[in-house]
């Protein structure tokens, strides 16, 4: 076994690729990186209301997060989440839509309270259209990036 190795290491060489070269690859990838852009649940023929909502724990996986004094807490697990609507509105924009209103927000979360849900997306400093009432806010991939790489989970 040892000899076929060798041989197979003889026959193809490593090649490293220089850090200039590695750059120069990783631009045309993102350049020919096409994300997805068609509805998942009518792809998949899922009705909506099918969907599983409220806000997922990350240590027990169940759907049994409330807002409680400013953190989301599990009432499973008793795990405490400051940005556990941050996850959900991520699987909100892969799986429904790239914009939510204030009421989607509520409805998705099971938050009761349209002041707490203002806070929250407008903590976010989400990018929005119209003004109070019909204010939507929209979601990105971007948005979400950026979060995962300032520290956020």
């Amino acid at each position: 076994m040892r000899e076929r190795i060798d041989k197979l290491k003889e026959n193809y060489p490593a090649e490293t690729l220089t850090d200039r070269e590695i750059r120069k690859l990783s631009r045309a990838i993102t350049k020919k990186n096409i994300p997805a852009n068609y509805n998942v649940l009518k792809y998949y023929d899922i009705d909506i209301k099918e969907i599983i909502t409220g806000i997922q724990c990350p240590e027990c996986s169940r759907f049994s997060m409330k807002r409680m004094l400013g953190t989301w807490k599990c009432s499973n697990c008793h795990t405490a989440d400051k940005e556990a609507h941050i996850r959900t509105l991520h699987d909100y924009l892969l799986s429904i839509s790239s914009s939510i209103t204030n009421q989607q927000f509520r409805d998705f979360t099971h938050l009761s309270s349209s002041n707490i849900a203002k806070k929250l997306l407008s903590a976010l400093k989400l990018p929005f259209s119209s003004s109070y009432k019909d204010r939507t806010y929209q979601l990105s991939a971007d948005f979400f990036e950026r979060l995962h790489f300032t520290g956020r989970k």
